[in-house]
């Protein structure tokens, strides 16, 4: 085989694979559109497309919280945003020149848990639950084209066996000393972290923005 020949042959397979490549990222970013969360009382003008996003651009995003006693980085948060924006919607631009004026607030940050018992097996869950109230303002009428709130939320799981023993002496000690010590025989796991639910928060935003059809 000579070297023309096989150098066909690979530039033919390097063509297959970037095809599979790009095939595989078309669909995931399917799969994002179709996954992506709702927003709760949506506003949207008519003239806030597509193609006027692509042309316009977003300006730097800007994020603040209102959660009492949390202490919330903005400059943190404005970085996650950014970087969700870009990662889910590289077709539209981003820097301090773009049209569209970005805010969002962070209004909740909630944990919750609950457990149940199935057949001798003990299930913690531990919940986490963040809501953002974004708005898109349009720099040249000062007049707001997007806005609604996003709630996500992520848990945690943990897992026990439960003991069984057979004298019921066993269990009152064992119930005597989690009562002295304040222990909990299956605790709870931690929560998710929080710049890890706000930024599935950050993603959804950037994929419930304006995006071309077809």
């Amino acid at each position: 085989m000579g070297l023309s020949t096989f150098s066909v042959r690979l530039c033919s397979a390097q063509a297959v694979l970037l095809l599979a490549l790009t095939g595989i990222v078309a669909g995931c970013a399917e799969l994002d559109r179709l996954t992506k969360p709702g927003v709760e009382g949506l506003l949207l003008a008519p003239d806030f497309t597509s193609a006027a996003l692509t042309d316009g651009g977003l300006g730097a995003a800007r994020v603040g919280a209102s959660l009492k006693g949390d202490a919330v980085d903005p400059e943190v948060l404005e970085t996650l945003l950014t970087t969700a924006i870009r990662s889910k919607r590289p077709d539209v631009p981003l820097g301090a020149r773009g049209r569209y004026q970005v805010t969002a607030r962070v209004i909740a940050d909630d944990v919750s848990k609950r457990g149940d018992d199935i057949e001798g097996t003990i299930y913690r869950w531990a919940k986490r639950r963040v809501k953002v109230n974004y708005a898109v303002v349009d720099g040249a009428t000062q007049r707001q084209v997007w806005g609604g709130v996003i709630e996500t939320e992520n848990e945690t799981l943990a897992t026990y066996e439960k003991e069984t023993k057979k004298k019921s002496s066993e269990r009152i000690v064992d119930e005597i000393i989690q009562a002295i010590t304040e222990t909990e025989p299956y605790p709870y796991p931690d929560p998710p972290f929080f710049s890890d639910v706000v930024k599935q928060n950050f993603e959804g935003f950037a994929l419930n923005l304006p995006y071309p059809s077809g």
